[in-house]
C-alpha cells in the first residue's frame, strides 16, 4: 500500500478501489469516524486524508442509491 503522501496519488485510486469491497455499513462507520476525527482535532496533519477517505465513502454510497444519510440517534437506524 502506497502512503497517502507519496507523490504519486495511487493511495487515492488504492482507496476508492478498496472501499468498493466494503458494505455500506463499513462505508458509513468510516465516515462518521473520520468526521469526528476532523471536529475533535482540525490542526491534525492527517486531516486531508481524512477528509478524502469521507469523499470517497460519500461517493461509494451515492453510487449505491444512498441520497443523504440521516442517524436516528435514539435507535441508530440508517435513513436513506
Amino acid at each position: 500500500m502506497t502512503k497517502y503522501s507519496d507523490g504519486t496519488g495511487r493511495w487515492h485510486s488504492e482507496t476508492m478501489e478498496r472501499f468498493a469491497t466494503l458494505d455500506d455499513d463499513a462505508l458509513i462507520h468510516i465516515l462518521r469516524d473520520c468526521n469526528a476525527a476532523v471536529h475533535a482535532m482540525p490542526d491534525n496533519p492527517k486531516c486531508p486524508q481524512y477528509l478524502d477517505e469521507m469523499l470517497y465513502c460519500g461517493m461509494e454510497l451515492k453510487k449505491r442509491g444512498y441520497k443523504y444519510l440521516i442517524t436516528d440517534k435514539d435507535t441508530g437506524t440508517h435513513y436513506q
